[in-house]
């Protein structure tokens, strides 16, 4: 945690409230959860706040290993600058933020510090661990006044009303077990005309459930084994889209266990971001280049594994290469594999 040592609060003395300027975005009071040994607080949470939403390890106990995999400041702060650029929304000056599923804030409040400056950031997590290595780095003069870091549940209704300017979330919806929740917990806290970016997983991720299960079966007829180190996450990502793209109820322990529970397509966002008050919702398409599949194999690889040295072999590229070349750039855009959500709240 940025060399900051984190501790209960409960083992740190009396602390005051963070400020009446923070105090007035929250419809109860915030308490201390995380300290450090300067008596500082790094987290806070919503007094007599319940939930029922689950995290895994990965968030917990795994905090560290899984911000140094997955933080990727200047990508995000690029998808934020293309959302904004493909749909010409503006974003008031020193903007108050609320930002969903912060984690560690490297896909999220890195950006949008760096992309609007001054502004006042609310992040916010189920992982007290996460964000406590963001406060952590804030402690090490990183302007900590301008972020307040709370342990809260994404699809809760603890914010106060129309009170922010900006709604952010780098890779939430997918995580909660009702994502309407969260889009609509976003509508509420918005001001009238105030915007929500969002980034996520779309279907178009079957397209290479249906690339891999045919690198497998070449693999098979050619007698040639793929490295298990590379077999393990093809399978792994076949499981998963399976998983997630089964469209009836889900209910009970092996949904809770899944940390990626959802894929989306355009027509459920844009109800859910029309029944949370929104006016306009909005999709911008991440890639939709000529090697998109093949790069996605790349990147999956990489981010399964943790190893950059890993890689298909050339007939297997060559199937990836035919699915893209399969696919015009406008079915890319149609079928997309990730892609930015950008509503606007109604007047």
């Amino acid at each position: 945690m940025s060399g900051t040592l984190a501790i209960p609060c409960n083992s740190v003395g009396d602390h005051d409230q963070p400020g009446k300027d923070w105090n007035e975005l929250f419809r109860a009071e915030l308490v201390p959860v995380v300290g450090n040994s300067s008596n500082d607080v790094l987290v806070w949470a919503i007094s007599g706040a319940v939930t029922t939403a689950t995290i895994t390890d990965q968030f917990t106990s795994g905090a560290r290993r899984y911000h140094d995999r997955y933080a990727a400041s200047d990508h995000f702060a690029h998808l934020f600058a293309q959302a904004i650029a493909a749909t010409g929304i503006a974003i008031a000056p020193r903007p108050t933020i609320l930002d969903l599923g912060s984690g560690s804030g490297a896909n999220s409040v890195v950006p949008c510090r760096r992309l609007f400056p001054g502004a006042r950031i609310v992040a916010t997590d189920l992982s007290a661990e996460l964000l406590a290595m963001l406060a952590g780095d804030l402690s090490q003069g990183q302007a900590p006044g301008e972020i307040l870091c709370v342990q809260m549940d994404a699809m809760s209704e603890h914010v106060a009303p129309a009170a922010f300017d900006l709604v952010t979330g780098a890779s939430i919806l997918h995580h909660l077990d009702s994502p309407e929740d969260g889009i609509a917990a976003a509508g509420r806290a918005l001001k009238p005309g105030a915007h929500a970016i969002f980034f996520e997983p779309f279907h178009g991720w079957a397209i290479m459930r249906l690339a891999f299960e045919r690198v497998l079966v070449e693999s098979r007829l050619r007698g040639e084994p793929l490295d298990s180190e590379v077999e393990a996450p093809l399978r792994q990502l076949i499981d998963d889209v399976r998983l997630r793209s089964i469209l009836n109820d889900r209910r009970g322990p092996a949904f809770e266990r899944m940390d990626d529970k959802w894929l989306f397509s355009s027509t459920r966002i844009k109800a859910a971001g029309l029944a949370a008050g929104f006016s306009q919702v909005r999709l911008v398409p991440h890639n939709d280049h000529a090697t998109l599949y093949r790069d996605s194999a790349a990147v999956h690889l990489r981010l399964a594994t943790g190893r950059s040295d890993l890689a298909l072999p050339p007939w297997a590229v060559e199937i990836l290469d035919a699915f893209d070349s399969a696919m015009t750039l406008h079915a890319k855009r149609e079928l997309m594999l990730e892609g930015a959500i950008v509503m606007t709240k109604a007047e």
